[in-house]
């Protein structure tokens, strides 16, 4: 059985794609190829419906526990393995998942200023042409009625 032995949780947009790419460069460390696996986020498919980019998110979804084993399956004997899943941070049910199947697991948390993370995260989605709000204090005060 792989599993990881470590897991990166924080906001999107708050690094952890810099370090999950600065692990994966240590030679005793194994970070998953598939960077946000998110196989902790449901018992099971992903929903079929939500934000914006969600539709691709989803597709992208490690759900059957043998893939996501498959992951780390060509893990170095004695190395370490970790992936990342930034959306771990809030979701207290992959929290009980993970900690139901891997109890010794580490969590590396990564936070940013959140005034920041989120206008990161506007120009991200804005850019990707999936916000369709063209200004970030408008998006900001929009947030309410697009929840």
């Amino acid at each position: 059985m792989a599993l990881p032995d470590f897991l990166i949780a924080g906001a999107p947009k708050a690094g952890t794609t810099a370090l999950h790419t600065a692990l994966a460069a240590h030679p005793g460390l194994f970070m998953s190829a598939v960077k946000e696996p998110k196989f902790f986020l449901t018992d099971g498919p992903p929903p079929r419906r939500g934000g914006p980019g969600d539709a691709q998110t989803y597709r992208e979804h490690i759900w059957r526990r043998a893939d996501y084993e498959a992951l780390f399956a060509t893990a170095p004997a004695g190395s370490l393995r970790g992936e990342s899943t930034p959306f771990y941070l809030y979701d207290r049910d992959a929290q009980r998942r993970i900690r139901a199947l891997i109890p010794a697991a580490r969590l590396i948390v990564i936070l940013r200023d959140p005034v920041e993370r989120a206008h990161s995260n506007w120009t991200h989605l804005w850019s990707a042409g999936l916000e369709p709000i063209g200004d970030f204090p408008a998006a900001c005060a929009a947030e309410d009625s697009r929840v």
